[in-house]
């Protein structure tokens, strides 16, 4: 008896110590650790198109450094999420994104000749890339699913601050030091995610079963693609409307750039641009995670229609000069700020509410894989038309396959027998954005 009692006791002790324990861990703490990081990739977002310029880089030059971005964007989504799934730890790999990443953005500012920015931008790249599957798969561990969309949102908006920060510190930094000097003390920057990261992100092993790899994975000897399996089923149409939409989205943001030098404007002007879409994310990007219907679908289409008005916008600056260029370019930006924060948090949700916990990452991944892929696409095909068209025939046809993207979305939510109705601009019974 006495015995059972004592065994008793330690039980109850044993459980208040688990509930003590379990109280003092602050979900989502981590999310700050990317504060570092996001401001020195914001403000190296615009500084590697202004480098490229400044060598002398042709439209065609831009198509090459941005397909090399993507590219390493879509190899390196795939390969961590992949890498991170069948470890079963995501810290290691998220940590390695930060310092790789924040190595090679250093080694930006000692790089002159155009071939070699535009290998190390794809090397950079594929490090940055460590930070868009991985966090999904912390996130959906961490959280539960109606809380999944608040939580991405919350993580997306300390993330769009500290990428607004950067920006601006950019803009401080090319009006007052040599421009060869910003790397380095963006790179610094970003090596104090490091740090924060290893003290806050806790590291659960997530046991999964051997699985046929179905997305890009490595071994000696064997790189492999997503396999088209992994492409079909309830994911598919989002898949193929951010192929599209990424294509047409490159095809007018990449020469964006040149356009601006043809008017006058210089590199302080990109990141008037960058802030502008930034701010707008940074502030919109708990609202929409809060304001989610369902599993994100309505809010993934509505992000596809503001992108499209932002790249109507941008075509209507190609008439215009001085301020009312400026004017018009800086509301583009805006709209297209509002539809990253739409289309990043709703996509996550999607994947994290229709994917199962053991191949979310590798699925996160394949996301990455195709929205990079049209991305490419979009960025190699630029510097042709613009070359050869002129950036006015480039910019429409981007417009169209912007606008080709809603079709395989629409089609779904049809299919699944839901009324297109997003209620912009009214909110009653918790639906619709509240705008």
């Amino acid at each position: 008896m006495k015995g059972m009692k004592s065994k008793r006791s330690r039980n109850i002790v044993m459980l208040k110590s688990r509930e003590k324990a379990t109280r003092k861990i602050k979900h989502g703490r981590w999310f700050y650790s990317f504060i570092p990081f996001k401001v020195f990739t914001g403000g190296m977002s615009q500084l590697i198109p202004i480098l490229a310029i400044q060598e002398g880089g042709t439209p065609v030059d831009l198509g090459y450094l941005g397909s090399a971005g993507s590219l390493a964007s879509m190899i390196g989504g795939v390969f961590w999420g992949r890498i991170s799934d069948k470890v079963g730890r995501r810290k290691i790999f998220l940590i390695s994104g930060f310092i790789g990443s924040s190595i090679l953005g250093i080694a930006l500012a000692f790089m002159t000749s155009i071939k070699g920015l535009i290998l190390l931008t794809f090397l950079y790249t594929f490090f940055v890339a460590a930070t868009i599957p991985i966090p999904v798969s912390l996130i959906s561990r961490e959280f539960n699913k109606p809380k999944i969309g608040e939580a991405t949102g919350k993580f997306n908006e300390i993330g769009g601050w500290g990428w607004v920060a950067g920006l601006l510190l950019g803009l401080i930094l090319i009006a007052t030091i040599p421009i060869r000097s910003i790397p380095i003390v963006l790179g610094l920057i970003g090596m104090f995610s490091v740090i924060i990261a290893a003290k806050n992100i806790r590291e659960g092993p997530i046991y999964i079963r051997r699985v046929s790899p179905s997305t890009f994975f490595y071994l000696p000897r064997r790189i492999s693609i997503p396999r088209i399996s992994t492409l079909r089923g309830d994911l598919m149409p989002l898949f193929l409307s951010s192929t599209l939409l990424w294509a047409g989205s490159m095809l007018l943001l990449t020469q964006f750039p040149m356009l601006a030098k043809e008017k006058g404007f210089d590199g302080k002007f990109l990141y008037v641009l960058g802030l502008a879409s930034s701010t707008i994310s940074a502030t919109t990007y708990l609202k929409v995670g809060r304001s989610l219907r369902k599993d994100g679908t309505y809010d993934f289409i509505l992000g596809q229609g503001v992108r499209l008005l932002g790249l109507l916008v941008l075509i209507l600056s190609l008439a215009l000069t001085g301020y009312a260029f400026l004017g018009v370019a800086v509301l583009g930006y805006m709209l297209l700020g509002y539809s990253w924060s739409l289309i990043s948090v709703s996509s996550a949700t999607i994947i994290s509410n229709r994917s199962p916990e053991k191949n979310r990452g590798r699925i996160a991944g394949a996301y990455n894989f195709v929205s990079s892929g049209g991305a490419i696409a979009g960025n190699i095909v630029s510097g042709y038309l613009a070359s050869t068209i002129g950036i006015p025939g480039d910019f429409t046809a981007g417009v169209a396959l912007a606008g080709l993207s809603l079709l395989p979305m629409i089609k779904m939510i049809k299919a699944e027998g839901h009324p297109l109705n997003f209620g912009l601009l009214l909110r009653s019974r918790g639906r619709g954005l509240g705008l």
